[in-house]
Formats: structure tokens, C-alpha cells, sequence
């Protein structure tokens, strides 16, 4: 081993060697016993020269060296060593590389943990929703969608024989902050989302769009969709799905028994052929082509450009069935203020309502406040009825009741005073409503009216303002208004 390279020997005394490794990380000494009992045990000293000799000059493991002294030592005072020792006495460094520039996406997993498509889930009895949501990143405006880590810089090595090893820094990326999103004033490297929307990443460029565009339908490729802001469909919504948007809702081709709620306004440019399955939720105003078959709440206004047939249709303000041939037969047909189309009803005397004058919003309101008014009175009746049975059952025995009736005594008693300020608090409210819709009224009687450029035929029931009229005769070119009670057909009066 004498003299040679790799790995690398030498001698004191021809007891002491040094071997080192290739990538000269490591120095290793082997000690071999004396050849005579003349030849005096190597020391710790002779350890030390070997090494410098050979240059090991860096990484020099003082704890083993101690170690291997005492071990010297008591070899040459028993002279008892017969095999060689070995032990790794030297140590390099390894360089370390520095760590590239990353950015952390906060507002999400990675994409191994949330692919674009939700994952789909049994439920207990082993049936997968394949319409589950799709997955949209949904961001309020103020969330920290992303911070950039800072590359770090490389760390040198050196091997035992004191060689630099040079380490690479990390390189550095450049992160952009694009629409809808600014850069936190207290961190150069965080990334605020400055709107509501989803979030869109493209070379580096950080962006927040409040529109969710769906290229083509809404079927089982995409599942329901659900954004925070406005969704745009470039084909169809299929039947069974649904679509909710945040603020506006527009869809170029048809909706197909399908479920679709907006914020906002909503336009669908293909029409609404729903067998019944179709359910349309809009506060705004909502332009559609053709209803056929559906259940459509409208807050503003309503105007199709062709048809509206078989439906239950309520809007808050006016419902236009524009061009010459706009028709509303069968269903029921509710508005706020104004009902306009070419012709209503059918020549088969098809049963249709149409209804004006109504307050809609606060009609509903209304009603479902009157219903839990009524359910709290009973249960409060209910209530006093159980505390009274109570202290009946106290008096006859003699003002003591068991323990667990003393307990139920108490509980009714508690809900019996909580009933009583929930039923205050909804008439207080329910007073209000109907104060604001008698506000309302006057408003409403004196701009409610249904008026049809084309034939009226007989099978439609009209109703304004309460006043209700059975269509007995066709009835054309006309405007129906309400007054004192009942409804008068005057002249067609176009807007």
C-alpha cells in the first residue's frame, strides 16, 4: 500500500498507514502490531506525522483521536496488540449547493393534492356523484395567494487535504403581479389577492379573474360549477347540472333541465328547455331566449326573444316576450309591475295565468315570515299548556315536584320567555313587511298592466291588483289595467 494514490498509504516506523479515499472525503489509518518484540508500539505522535505527511490537514476527528491515544497506550504498556487497528480518522465537508428560488401557492394544495377535477367520492352506500363541483380556486379579495422563497446561497466543501469544493448559489426567479392582485406592502416577496375571483398562474405572472369561463358544456367533463364571481358557458348546461355564480351568469347555448343560480344578471342565449327540471335563480335583471318547461325567479326584469311556454315564471319588475311572434301559454306567468307579449295563450284554449301587481319578493318574505310565526305561537302555547300542567302537578302534591319534573319545569319556563321575545321580534317584522308592501301598493296599482300587441285567448286568467278576469272571448291588440276592483281592457299602448 506503500506509496500509491488511490487510496493513498504511508508508514512510521512501518507500523503506521494512511489510506486516502478517491474523492479524498475521507483519511483512514490502519496501525499494525510491531514485527519484534524490539520494535517500539506506535504513539499518538507517530499518528500525527503520518497524516501531515500525507497531508491531512482539514476534518481531523480530535474525539477519535483521544480514542485512539488511550488505546496506544495501553497497548505498549501490556504489549499486547496482535491485530492491526483501523479506525476513519479524517473527515472532508461536502459542498452543498444552494436551494433555486420557489414560489408557494397558499391559497391551494399542490397539484398532486388537488388535481384540477375534484377526486369522486363514495358515499355510505358506495353511489359516486360524477356531477360533483368542479375545482375552482374561489379567492376573496385580501388573501395571500402566494409568497416567493428566496434562493439560498451554496455552502463550500473541502476534502481532507485541505482542497476547496466550490458550491453553486440557488438561482433566482423573477414573480409578477399581475391583474387582480398587488404586492403585500410589507413583503416585496408576497402576493395579495386585490379582488374576488379565481386564480390564474402563466409565466410567472400571478393574476386574480373574476370570470370563470367554461369552453365548451357542463357536463360530466366539468361537473357543477360554483365560482365566486361571473361565469361565462360557451356551450350547453346539461341536464342534472348546476352552475352558480357569484355575480353574473351567462350561457351561450341551451340549458337542459339544469340548475342555475346568479348574483348578478343572467343571460341564456340558447334558451331554457327544462322537462320540468330546469330551476332559474336571478335578483337581477335576465335576458333568455325561449322558457319552456321551467321554474324561473327573476328579481329585475325578464325579456325573451321568443317563448315562454308550460313554465312558473315570477319576476320582481316587468316580463317582455319581444318580437312579433312572442307567445306565454300555459303555466303561470308573475310579475311585479308589467306583463308584454305578442299573444298569450293558445287557439286550444290552453290554461294560462298571468298575474300583475304582485310584490313578489316581499310577498314570499311574507309568507314564509307568517308560517314561522304561527309555528313559534304554538310552540309557545304548547309550552305554557306543559308549565301550567306543572305547577297543577306541584299543587297537588303539596308544593313539591320530583327532581327530574323540577328540571323540566325549569327548561319550559326558559323556553317559554325565549319563545315569547322570537314571536315579538317576528311580528315586529312581519308588521314591517306589510307596511312596506302597502307602501308599495299604490305604486304597483297604478303602473300594473298586461299588454299584448297580438290575440288574447280564451283560457287565460288574468289578475291585477287582485282583480282577476277569465279570458271567455279572444281578446286583441288590447291593454288590460285594473280599476275599482276589476279589469278593464283598453287599446294597445306600446311603451
Amino acid at each position: 500500500m506503500a506509496g500509491s494514490i488511490g487510496p493513498k498509504t504511508e508508514g512510521a516506523q512501518e507500523q503506521v498507514f494512511v489510506e486516502i479515499s478517491e474523492d479524498e472525503m475521507l483519511g483512514k489509518v490502519t496501525i499494525v502490531p510491531p514485527q519484534s518484540e524490539t520494535d517500539r508500539f506506535s504513539t499518538i505522535d507517530d499518528v500525527r506525522n503520518t497524516l501531515k505527511r500525507r497531508n491531512v490537514i482539514y476534518g481531523v476527528d480530535e474525539a477519535r483521536m483521544a480514542e485512539l491515544s488511550a488505546k496506544l497506550s495501553q497497548f505498549a504498556s501490556t504489549k499486547n496488540i496482535n491485530e492491526p487497528i483501523e479506525i476513519d480518522l479524517a473527515f472532508g465537508t461536502p459542498m452543498t449547493n444552494g436551494e433555486d428560488a420557489r414560489v408557494e401557492y397558499l391559497y391551494k394544495k399542490t397539484e398532486e393534492e388537488a388535481p384540477e377535477a375534484a377526486a369522486l367520492v363514495e358515499d355510505e352506500e358506495g353511489r359516486i356523484d360524477y356531477k360533483a363541483a368542479h375545482k375552482i380556486d374561489n379567492i376573496t379579495k385580501g388573501t395571500v395567494l402566494a409568497r416567493k422563497i428566496p434562493p439560498t446561497k451554496g455552502m463550500q466543501g473541502m476534502t481532507v487535504t485541505g482542497k476547496a469544493i466550490e458550491a453553486k448559489d440557488g438561482k433566482d426567479i423573477e414573480v409578477f403581479a399581475s391583474k387582480g392582485v398587488v404586492v403585500s406592502p410589507d413583503n416585496k416577496d408576497e402576493f395579495i389577492a386585490d379582488t374576488d375571483g379565481q386564480v390564474i398562474v402563466k409565466d410567472n405572472k400571478i393574476s386574480v379573474l373574476a370570470l370563470f369561463e367554461v369552453p365548451g358544456d357542463v357536463n360530466l367533463s366539468t361537473g357543477n360549477i360554483d365560482f365566486i364571481g361571473t361565469v361565462v358557458v360557451r356551450g350547453d348546461v346539461k341536464e342534472g347540472f348546476k352552475v352558480t355564480a357569484g355575480e353574473d351568469l351567462i350561457v351561450n347555448g341551451v340549458v337542459e333541465g339544469a340548475e342555475l343560480k346568479c348574483n348578478g344578471k343572467l343571460t341564456i342565449g340558447g334558451g331554457v328547455s327544462g322537462n320540468d327540471k330546469a330551476k332559474i335563480t336571478c335578483p337581477g335583471d335576465a335576458t333568455i331566449k325561449y322558457i319552456r318547461n321551467a321554474t324561473v325567479d327573476v328579481g329585475g326584469s325578464l325579456t325573451t326573444a321568443q317563448a315562454i311556454m308550460h313554465s312558473k315564471v315570477t319576476v320582481g319588475n316587468k316580463v317582455t316576450v319581444a318580437g312579433k311572434k312572442g307567445v306565454i301559454v300555459g303555466g303561470q306567468v308573475i310579475a311585479g309591475r308589467e306583463v308584454n307579449a305578442a299573444s298569450m295563450g293558445s287557439n286550444f284554449a290552453t290554461p294560462t295565468e298571468v298575474i300583475v301587481g304582485e310584490a313578489v319578493g316581499l310577498r314570499d318574505e311574507l309568507q314564509k315570515m307568517e308560517v314561522e310565526l304561527k309555528a313559534a305561537l304554538e310552540n309557545l302555547d304548547k309550552t305554557k299548556k306543559g308549565i301550567q300542567f306543572l305547577k297543577d302537578l306541584s299543587t297537588k302534591m303539596g308544593g313539591t315536584l320530583p327532581p327530574d319534573k323540577k328540571e323540566l319545569l325549569t327548561k319550559l319556563t326558559r323556553a317559554q320567555f325565549k319563545l315569547m321575545a322570537d314571536s315579538k321580534t317576528m311580528a315586529e317584522k312581519k308588521q314591517d313587511l306589510e307596511k312596506k308592501e302597502a307602501e308599495s301598493s299604490e305604486e304597483r296599482r297604478r303602473h300594473a298592466k298586461v299588454m299584448c300587441m297580438g290575440i288574447i285567448h280564451t283560457g287565460v286568467k288574468i289578475t291585477i291588483n287582485k282583480a282577476s278576469r277569465q279570458i271567455s272571448e279572444e281578446l286583441k291588440y288590447c291593454t288590460l289595467t285594473e280599476s275599482d276592483g276589476e279589469v278593464k281592457v283598453g287599446p294597445f299602448k306600446g311603451n
